[in-house]
């Protein structure tokens, strides 16, 4: 019994890490956040989808096919090779994710998702890009948890500050769904680690990284005459950016740092957005780190932000 217990003790912590309970308020949020990003993506994918994905475009060039090594068992866009299987297809992508923003059966949705998802990228993978990686990670965790809950078409849960832990009724036990979240907060802190592991480079280092010529003429932005005129504050962000991405997959994780880093990674996000561009991504990145809130801080902000917007407060109810 001695030993039974002592096990329990030591097993115990590591399984409250891995099956916590979570916020259906925080997974619905982030399931909203997502949908749009998607649809924004598609949406702006349509002006040139013939040209991308279309018969006869840059999908069927030998240059694209070279960056496709492996011979893919499937795009939908090729079973049958016409415009009007083109256009099909990117409107049952659409219908798709509105249907997995609006919470209609979010698991199945999301499979199909990505499926649609995968078939573009198999069509044509010249075009795929860091915003479309990201997608696919975010939908596939959002699609193992109970997104759709909440704030959702087919919602059966009210909002509620007690009513956030997904399975009030298992006794104590662990909280299965938990899983998907914590290891989408794994593979978040992996992205970060890995983005400040591919700037310990010579020229990143020497504080230099905003002028490779390479970068400067596609497109360092808007503020490049500003980094110019500053040169110092460009090696501040430089390795400001190195030491951030670098420590916060283990800081993110001690409650007193969780906070600070979150809005460091706020203030990292806009940066980088602002002197590159690439708002949606940055954007996307900021909804993924909606996971590492804490659920009851979460769900108090909500009612704060419905305060302060004079709207009617959520319908609260004791659990879920």
């Amino acid at each position: 019994m001695f030993e039974r217990r002592r096990w329990l003790a030591l097993v115990s912590p590591w399984l409250n890490f891995w099956f916590s309970p979570f916020s259906l308020a925080q997974l619905a949020l982030m399931r909203i956040g997502v949908g749009l990003i998607a649809l924004y993506l598609l949406f702006v994918t349509s002006f040139d989808l013939d040209v991308h994905f279309g018969p006869g475009g840059w999908a069927d060039s030998g240059a694209v096919r070279a960056l496709d090594p492996f011979a893919w068992p499937y795009s939908a866009l090729n079973w049958f090779g016409t415009p009007f299987w083109t256009w099909a297809v990117h409107l049952l992508a659409i219908l798709v994710t509105l249907a997995f923003m609006a919470g209609v059966h979010p698991f199945w949705n999301g499979a199909a998702w990505l499926f649609l998802a995968f078939s573009y990228a198999h069509r044509n993978p010249g075009v795929v890009t860091g915003l479309d990686t990201l997608l696919w990670l975010a939908v596939f965790y959002l699609a193992l948890t109970p997104c759709g809950r909440m704030f959702g078409a087919m919602a059966d849960t009210e909002f509620g500050r007690q009513g956030y832990r997904t399975a009030p009724d298992s006794g104590g036990g662990p909280h299965w769904e938990g899983f998907a979240v914590r290891m989408l907060q794994v593979h978040v802190a992996i992205l970060y680690f890995q983005g400040g592991l591919e700037k310990l480079n010579p020229e990143w280092l020497a504080g230099s990284a905003f002028w490779n010529p390479r970068l400067v003429e596609t497109g360092l932005p808007a503020g490049q005459g500003l980094l110019r005129a500053v040169p110092q504050g460009s090696a501040v962000f430089i390795y400001g950016a190195i030491l951030f991405q670098l420590f916060f997959p283990v800081l993110v994780w001690l409650r007193q740092f969780r906070y600070p880093m979150l809005g460091l990674a706020v203030v990292f996000h806009a940066a980088v957005a602002a002197l590159w561009g690439k708002a949606p991504q940055h954007l996307l990145m900021l909804v993924l780190l909606l996971a590492f809130v804490r659920p009851p801080h979460l769900e108090r902000f909500i009612e704060w932000v419905f305060e302060q917007l004079n709207w009617p407060p959520p319908r609260r109810r004791g659990g879920v």
